[in-house]
């Protein structure tokens, strides 16, 4: 039996023992794996520890049970195999971006991928996306000074953007972390690329983009493996719900952000750019 296939059932096990397992150790046991060799087997194979890959769907779980009003936050710390209520909202908390109450409160809908969707990702060699929720974050108004192109020429968009910024510069930029602003009107897509800054006095060969404070829902993409797989989770998460959430708009048109901090490498295999979707109430 191969190694793809043992995971597998490993993947499986977890899920139906998610309340119950005190350690990997267990699982190790229970597949009759050393546990220095499934640590390192299960990492190589899903791409993160088995630690963390437990905490994640025990939390998934978490997310769906709080759609259920019949059940209280303390009834499902311990139905997802927490041994506090303390901790599972710390961990709700980091995950997601928001407390267990006001995940609850705000009616957000999860869409969470199966055992069998995991095991199809991982035997295709692609890292990440066990998750399709994102963490709600919010962010302050943001003044992005850049350079602003035609959406299917992005390349040429930071090209420029890099020529400038070498050359000119800025007084007041807040960080080095990268933005890609892309907004759709239609078939037609602009892209706005650049760095974030204090305020509007930077050099007129840049051009300015001031985004609305928002809530976003960020989802974070492994750039070695392309973005369609992640563009289909963010366009199911929103269907999901859109009953009580939509995607903001600039002048009616909607749009996403592309943030790049230290994290970004490249095409390396542990390069991630996260990807804002703005979000507001239904009213």
């Amino acid at each position: 039996m191969d190694k793809f296939q043992r995971i597998s059932e490993v993947l499986h096990y977890i899920e139906d023992h998610l309340d119950d397992i005190a350690d990997y150790e267990q699982i190790a046991n229970a597949f009759c794996f050393s546990p220095y060799y499934f640590h390192r087997l299960f990492s190589a194979v899903v791409g993160k520890p088995i630690a963390a890959y437990i905490r994640e769907r025990r939390l998934a779980k978490a997310a769906r049970l709080l759609t259920d009003p019949d059940k209280t936050i303390t009834s499902i710390c311990f139905e997802c195999g927490f041994n506090s209520s303390q901790s599972f909202c710390r961990a709700f908390r980091n995950s997601y971006g928001i407390s267990p109450t006001d995940y609850r409160r705000l009616g957000y809908t999860p869409v969470i991928m199966s055992v069998e969707e995991i095991v199809e990702k991982f035997t295709n060699k692609l890292r990440g996306g066990i998750l399709v929720n994102p963490k709600m974050i919010k962010r302050g108004e943001l003044l992005i000074a850049g350079v602003t192109g035609d959406g299917s020429k992005t390349c040429e968009s930071w090209e420029r953007f890099c020529e400038l910024n070498e050359k000119i510069g800025f007084k007041n930029k807040v960080s080095d972390n990268g933005y890609e602003v892309r907004i759709y009107n239609g078939d037609q897509c602009k892209c706005h690329v650049g760095v974030c800054v204090s305020d509007s006095e930077v050099d007129s060969a840049f051009t300015l983009l001031r985004l609305p404070a928002s809530t976003y829902a960020s989802f974070e993409v492994y750039v070695a493996r392309g973005y369609d797989s992640e563009n289909d989770a963010m366009d199911e998460w929103l269907e999901a719900n859109k009953e009580r959430h939509k995607q903001r708009t600039i002048d009616g048109n909607p749009y996403v952000v592309e943030y790049y901090d230290e994290r970004f490498d490249g095409n390396s295999e542990d390069s991630i750019v996260e990807i804002w979707i703005p979000i507001e109430r239904v009213k």
